[in-house]
């Protein structure tokens, strides 16, 4: 019954070859050496509770006996014994002193408790008298896979003889027909799991047995008619750690209790959970087929802190489900593979080196912003301005003297400019609206803002201009536009033609609608600038007007002129 360590040349847990694989913890007799406490339900306790005589190392041929103290009353005898963590029981067993059958009807319940002796749960009956006794027929054979999980009771006798005296001995898994796919039935292995075992003797008689009466005449021929009491002489208890799949060894810790070695990056009392880092997938049971062991997360070497997340692990088809947290080294995402904001990739390093990210460097005149592209590196520039770094100025420009406006358009000669004007007033042609304009027209346009042009930045066929609204004259019935920062997106051709012309850090007044020509941009929600939209560089006496406007407009006027 003593714990035993193995001595094989390599981990049972692992193949040779270094694989995860199932494995189980040391059979042991876990009641060994574990003092066992006897109470009786009709007498107050005068007597030892605490009996080491059932526990200690069993010798047939110098028993220990521990005899049911005399009481002329008849009630429950209980033996409690604390396993002192979660075991998976195989077999209890009962040694009686006596070496023949008892003449007395033998009444007995074993019980187990899950949560170290908060609640209990009966495991099995013995009796010659199941239905009177428990209410339940005699039967040995769970008849349905509900039975499989609920006691049974059966007539104990015969007892197996062994040297010593009689046996009664409880299989947990016999009679259960699902017992060969124990290790893919949670609720069997639930059914086998205990943390303290009770055996419940029930209306024992005792009579006036001398206490010091000698051993020898409890172990009387079968035929004897005399009354035995209740003498037993060993109490084991049959199984492993729960240490459901993940250790082969279950050692005594410094206070004597046993504890899992955990193998395959798990860790808790039963190895039921996984290790630190160890997140990639849930927790499962190692069976035969499946070791199941815990996968680190993949956080390229910038962290060593991660989460598991069901919904991740379900979008990724139920492969991967962990989620790094506090990625170093300017390292961002999931698996901490992008760089944060203001850094790009280094292409020269591997993504698990240290300075994968760097810096980004963009030029403090020719970029709006320190930030760009993370994969890339490229920076957004100004109107005019070009390079990854946005430090020269693009083809037709040259170096200006303003910041807002570091590079201007060289001059042309207008020759050369002939067949491009000309296709460019043909493409406008249709929105050229005069400065004067009446209200009927106004009216027909969804918005009128004030706007400051912040930044652009280039995408597909697309400008992409950060503005800042800050005044709304006018808006339409559904418009989501507010006050505050906002996108405006325009097609290259029109901005190409000067139709929608915007630079930034300048301040305009914008009237068009919001549905126009191509409607809302790349992306729904987005506010569209085209050829028949119409930008004004600001003039601050307009403010007055447009308020009256907005006022007029409220009231149903149509006839509020705008002057340039």
């Amino acid at each position: 019954g003593v714990l035993r360590h193995w001595t094989s040349p390599h981990d049972p847990c692992y193949y040779l070859d270094g694989r995860p694989r199932h494995c189980l913890s040391e059979f042991i007799n876990a009641a060994y050496g574990v003092p066992v406490n006897a109470s009786f339900s009709q007498k107050a306790p005068d007597y030892d509770t605490n009996i080491t005589a059932l526990t200690d190392l069993h010798n047939p041929h110098n028993l220990t006996c521990w005899i049911a103290p005399r009481s002329p009353d008849t009630g429950e005898w209980v033996l409690t014994l604390p396993l002192g963590r979660r075991f998976e029981i195989t077999y209890i067993s009962l040694q009686f002193c006596y070496q023949g059958e008892p003449s007395d009807p033998i009444s007995i319940s074993i019980l187990k408790s899950m949560d170290y002796g908060r609640t209990w749960r009966p495991m099995q009956h013995y009796s010659s008298d199941c239905l009177g006794k428990f209410g339940l027929p005699s039967q040995t054979v769970a008849q349905t896979r509900h039975q499989e999980t609920e006691p049974l009771c059966s007539d104990p006798r015969p007892l197996q003889k062994q040297r010593g005296g009689m046996v009664l001995a409880f299989s947990t898994l016999d009679g259960r027909p699902s017992s060969p796919d124990f290790d893919y039935s949670p609720t069997l292995q639930d059914w086998v799991t205990a943390t303290d075992i009770r055996v419940v003797f029930h209306q024992v008689r005792n009579n006036n047995l001398n206490m010091r009466q000698s051993l020898r005449n409890l172990q009387m021929a079968p035929a004897s008619p005399f009354r035995a009491p209740l003498a037993l002489s060993d109490l084991q208890v049959g199984g492993r750690c729960k240490c459901n799949g993940h250790a082969s060894k279950c050692r005594r810790d410094d206070t004597g209790r046993a504890v899992c070695v955990c193998e395959h990056h798990t860790a808790g009392p039963d190895c039921d959970v996984c290790e630190d880092f160890y997140f990639d997938r849930p927790w499962h049971r190692a069976t035969p087929t499946h070791p199941n062991p815990c996968v680190a997360c993949e956080c390229n070497g910038h962290s060593n802190k991660c989460r598991f997340s069901m919904e991740v692990f379900q979008q990724s088809g139920r492969r991967s489900g962990g989620v790094c947290q506090k990625c170093r080294h300017h390292t961002a995402g999931r698996h901490c593979q992008y760089c944060q904001n203001g850094y790009t990739r280094d292409h020269n390093k591997a993504l698990n080196h240290r300075q994968a990210c760097q810096p980004c460097q963009c030029h403090p005149v020719g970029a709006v912003g320190r930030w760009c592209n993370q994969t890339s590196g490229q920076c957004l520039c100004r109107d005019g301005v070009t390079g990854l770094r946005c430090n020269r100025c693009a083809p037709g420009y040259k170096q200006g003297k303003s910041p807002l406006r570091p590079c201007i358009r060289k001059f042309r000669r207008r020759k050369a400019r002939i067949g491009r004007t000309e296709e460019c007033v043909s493409y406008c042609q249709p929105s050229q609206v005069k400065v004067r304009m009446n209200l009927e027209t106004y009216c027909l346009k969804d918005y009128v803002l004030k706007v400051q042009v912040r930044g652009m930045e280039r995408s597909g066929p697309w400008w992409q201009f950060s503005i800042s609204v800050q005044t709304v004259f006018r808006t339409g019935s559904t418009s989501r536009v507010r006050r505050g920062p906002l996108s405006l997106w325009v097609p290259d051709r029109d901005l190409s033609c000067g139709c929608p012309a915007l630079n930034v850090g300048r301040t305009f007044l914008l009237i068009g609608a919001e549905e126009g020509e191509r409607g809302w941009g790349p992306e729904e929600s987005r506010l569209v600038a085209d050829r028949s939209t119409l930008a004004l560089q600001w003039r601050e006496h307009w403010s007055p007007k447009l308020r009256g406007f907005r006022g007029q407009d409220k009231r149903g006027s149509k006839l509020l002129i705008i002057h340039k």
